[in-house]
């Protein structure tokens, strides 16, 4: 669509300069990603002491026992835990997080008895070599820059990475005196080829080109998700523009008198376990694997996440109730789909570039995607020293 070769030298040297701008940050995100496509995995072979239990013919222990359990652990070290995981399975431990204590953060119990099998604070290295995965996610998305100001700048990188996807493909289009369809479309195909008898610097630059075209969309997708992750200040008003935007904080009771009294856990869980099969039979959706029952004192509420037939992949348990905590009211559902677009949309980015979708041929795409960034970056900036050195 550029008809004048001095437009697209323009989109030429913006893409370079913005390219270097990002190059380094985008090796590191690209290599710690494609490492993070397997995060699970090397979490539990790194600590099989924590994730896993032996199995046996016992049942598990009740919530609310186990609960009180690792409540009565953590406060051993003044510490505080307001989430009841869920995710039974047998074989597995479950894990709970740890608010307020500066010794750990995660606990590790098993369900069948109760036993502490271990605690940690994820992503600490200096505890441990056996939180190399949580010290590779932190990194992956701040860079471990304390105070937040790594999330953002990696947001700025985010952002710059998503415009300059655009800027890319507008230096692939062909220049044409005068514009015809059938012509452009014919020369543009042109920068689809590899020539893979090519070799140098030739093979760099022809490989940055047309592999940056064939992997277009899926990096339009990594770079615009990373935007909601770290920068959502700017994902949020593009996002709810372009689609219908959902609410921005559910609709809970402001009205908390200091002297209500608190569900206990077992009330609340069969509460929300009603509320869900009650939801479920009016929306015709059906129920899975529940996630965790977390209460929350500023707005005096219990919130019930799980998986419904409205979550993105049959993994993921993201739909969520949330019911007040004095008499188990309904106040207000989540669906990651079919309720709000905005909300649909931003879920399948969360899941895809999380790898949470489609299996294992996925991940190993993802796996393979954070490599070719860390190429992309590498043979930008081969190209434009190589042509530094000609000047």
């Amino acid at each position: 669509m550029f008809t004048q070769i001095k437009y697209k030298q323009w989109f030429i040297t913006l893409h370079r300069y913005l390219g270097l701008a990002t190059a380094l940050f985008l090796i590191v995100a690209g290599l710690t990603g494609s490492i993070l496509a397997y995060y699970h995995q090397i979490d539990e072979w790194l600590n099989p002491e924590l994730f896993f239990t032996p199995e046996n013919n016992e049942q598990f222990l009740s919530e609310s026992e186990l609960y009180q359990k690792a409540q009565q652990h953590v406060r051993q070290h003044q510490g505080s835990i307001n989430t009841m995981p869920l995710e039974f399975n047998s074989g597995r431990s479950l894990m709970f997080r740890v608010n307020n204590n500066e010794h750990y953060n995660q606990l590790f119990i098993s369900p069948y008895t109760g036993e502490v099998l271990g605690q940690r604070t994820w992503g600490d290295l200096t505890q441990s070599i056996h939180n190399l995965a949580g010290f590779i996610y932190r990194l992956h998305y701040s860079l471990w820059i304390p105070n937040n100001w790594g999330i953002l700048l990696l947001g700025i990188i985010a952002l710059i990475w998503t415009l300059d996807c655009f800027i890319a493909l507008a230096t692939s289009l062909p220049v044409n005196k005068k514009f015809n369809v059938n012509n452009f479309i014919k020369r543009w195909k042109q920068s689809f080829k590899m020539r893979w008898k090519s070799k140098g610097y030739s093979f760099h630059f022809l490989l940055h080109r047309s592999a940056g075209l064939w992997l277009w969309g899926i990096l339009f997708i990594f770079a615009w998700s990373s935007v909601a992750f770290n920068l959502p200040e700017v994902y949020k008003p593009v996002t709810n523009f372009v689609f219908e935007q959902a609410p921005a904080k559910p609709n809970l009771r402001l009205d908390i008198k200091a002297q209500e009294s608190v569900l206990a856990l077992d009330q609340a869980l069969i509460i929300a376990r009603s509320h869900a099969e009650t939801l479920a039979i009016d929306k015709n959706i059906e129920l899975g694997s529940e996630r965790s029952l977390r209460y929350s004192a500023s707005n005096h509420t219990f919130q019930y996440r799980f998986h419904s037939s409205l979550d993105v992949d049959e993994s993921l348990s993201r739909s969520v109730l949330y019911i007040s905590a004095h008499d188990g009211e309904l106040l207000q559902v989540f669906w990651p789909t079919s309720q709000h677009s905005a909300t649909t949309v931003t879920q399948w980015l969360y899941a895809l570039h999380m790898a949470e979708v489609f299996g294992w041929p996925y991940r190993l795409l993802v796996c393979l995607l954070g490599l070719a960034v860390c190429y992309f970056s590498y043979s930008g900036l081969l190209i434009w020293w190589k042509k530094r050195l000609k000047k």
